[in-house]
């Protein structure tokens, strides 16, 4: 049976999606009632049993219905910011669970498309699809010069289909929206619209692998497949068959002699390129859209000394080294020029540990939603900033997105005074962003399954560094620029003082103490000795970093910060 001409006619296919949906509701409204009757706790795994079936009947009706519903699935089985992980985990299995159509209806698209039969277009073409997706599926052919190449085929009709569907899916996640008015699914909706249309352009598809194998030609360990542009349209796209292995076949990796630790690594380096330095990217890093092939090339090799006082010695050998092919460009993103900017302001705002940098980056990013009290925001983050900034790079390896708790108890939103409905409406998931984090998510997937032990931020952090300072400007620069920062709001402290003293003297401030002037004396003096903590250590770490350029009188601002290190040290001691 054909993915777009389900035994149902249209109505019927929005009647029965329609019905779908109206027993799920009526299962939850159930499961709610019961909940306030006995309890959240007592129904918890009753819960689970219940996400588990509704989870399965969706995707029984996805597969059955087909066409747009299979994209659907497949784009929300990666929402893990709200679905429960039984739906996550079901619907995962949709990546390869697409029947085929028949070879009668891929034969009238190509007609349609080329006013030829096959046989005609291709000197030879295999009836037997080698993949099939939820838009179109890929057929093996033959050119003319016996060149061996991949049609990707859109199937006959899907159009009509993908408009019906997505008029029955706008009414659904407007009703849906009504009732969980605090998930913003008309904009989830809109997202989906937009990406789905978009999918639909082949030719477009075709612009984007080129565009990115530009962006790659310096790069040995990526390939990509060339275009055939003569037999090629909007609707059918042609390209050089590539062979490899699957990424995600550990064993097959290793039989070519790949270590897959190795393959993780080149990966994370081909996302931080493309994301950090290229700002275009890949948007749909699943195994099935990456093939790995094994090429032998000379690599230097060094062995550490055998006695002391002995050279290294290095030498050249021969070995297989992976070399990855992408595949499938439908989903390709690009970051806004905000968004960019807004990533750059909130690395740097990690930096420098100061939550204020990093709430203003997310606004620049926009995810404060528009009319929303931004002072709620500023506390969620700072709350967030709070418990967040002493997690060290080690502890972050283990980090898992998929892991939930309930966020009311998570962000203790009493002590906050924010409730649950105001944090969800303070917030804004921007697009940009919605399709990073499915990127992020995907590759975080594949990675830890090519290597569990692997830390991705030794290889995330050299790129984020030059992402925030750009590629002429130094690490220590920056340091330097954060320590000018931090004495220019110093210099100016004396200014408020005196601003302060003269309300004070006017009356129009009130001092209320009940600890007396022993107590401000102890102040001040804690105060001074702050101030010459933070200059001591400000400049003992500017002279560690400057004295790196190897310039005597950098090295000038080392010696100051020790001296004035010891210097406190004593005077401490003494007072005590």
């Amino acid at each position: 049976m054909s993915p777009t001409r389900s035994s149902s006619p249209g109505k019927i296919r929005f009647l029965k999606v329609y019905w779908l949906t109206f027993i799920i509701l009526l299962r939850y409204l159930r499961m709610s009632l019961l909940a306030r009757i006995f309890g959240k706790n007592r129904m918890e795994a009753r819960w689970e049993r219940t996400h588990l079936k509704t989870a399965r009947q969706i995707k029984a009706n996805i597969l059955e219905l087909k066409g747009l519903y299979i994209k659907v699935g497949q784009m929300i089985s990666i929402m893990t910011h709200f679905l429960p992980k039984p739906y996550t985990d079901e619907l995962e299995g949709l990546q390869d669970a697409v029947p085929p159509a028949t070879y009668a209806e891929i034969e009238r698209r190509l007609i349609e498309e080329f006013k030829a039969e096959p046989e005609k277009i291709f000197a030879r073409f295999d009836k037997k699809p080698i993949a099939s997706a939820s838009l179109g599926q890929v057929h093996v052919a033959w050119s003319n010069s016996g060149q061996k190449l991949a049609v990707k085929v859109q199937y006959p009709d899907i159009e009509e289909i993908v408009r019906i569907d997505l008029k029955t899916l706008k009414r659904i996640f407007g009703l849906l929206h009504l009732i969980f008015p605090q998930y913003g699914l008309k904009k989830t909706y809109r997202e989906i619209r937009e990406v789905v249309l978009e999918e639909l352009d082949f030719k477009r598809e075709g612009e984007n692998l080129e565009r990115l194998a530009a962006n790659f030609s310096a790069e040995k360990s990526f390939l990509f497949p060339k275009v055939h542009w003569e037999n090629s349209t909007s609707r059918v796209l042609t390209l050089e068959f590539m062979e490899g292995v699957k990424i995600s076949n550990l064993k097959a990796l290793r039989e070519l002699g790949l270590q897959p630790s190795e393959v993780a690594k080149k990966i994370i380096h081909a996302y931080c390129k493309q994301i950090f330095l290229d700002g275009i990217y890949h948007a749909d890093p699943h195994p099935g859209n990456f093939l790995v092939q094994a090429h032998e090339e000379e690599v230097e090799v060094s062995v550490e000394a055998e006695a002391e006082g002995e050279a290294p010695r290095t030498f050249r050998e021969k070995r297989s080294v992976p070399k990855i092919i992408m595949m499938d460009f439908g989903a390709v993103a690009r970051i806004s020029e905000p968004m960019r900017k807004g990533i750059a302001k909130f690395f740097e705002g990690i930096l420098k540990r100061d939550n204020q940098i990093i709430s203003q980056a997310m606004k620049e990013m926009g995810f404060i939603a528009k009319a929303q009290n931004e002072e709620v925001f500023d506390k969620i983050v700072e709350f967030f900033y709070e418990r967040l900034k002493d997690i060290k790079i080690e502890e972050l390896k283990n980090f898992q997105i998929g892991q939930r708790q309930r966020l009311e108890d998570l962000l203790e939103f009493r002590k906050l005074n924010i409730s649950f409905k105001e944090l969800l409406h303070t917030f804004n998931v921007p697009k940009d962003w919605a399709l990073l984090e499915r990127a992020l998510i995907l590759l975080m997937g594949l990675t830890t399954h090519l290597d569990p032990n692997l830390n991705p931020l030794t290889i995330i952090l050299p790129y984020a560094e030059t992402f925030v300072l750009g590629k002429d400007r130094k690490f220590a620069d920056f340091i330097l620029d954060a320590v000018k920062e931090v004495l220019l709001s110093w210099l100016k402290l004396p200014t408020e003082l005196e601003r302060t003293l003269r309300l004070l003297n006017k009356g129009e401030i009130a001092v209320i103490s009940k600890t007396g002037s022993r107590d401000a004396t102890r102040l001040s003096s804690a105060l001074h000795r702050l101030g010459y903590i933070f200059m001591a250590l400000g400049g003992l770490n500017l002279g560690y970093l400057l004295q790196k350029e190897s310039l005597p009188y950098y090295q000038w601002a080392y010696y100051a910060g020790a001296i004035s290190g010891i210097f406190l040290l004593v005077n401490l001691i003494r007072r005590r």
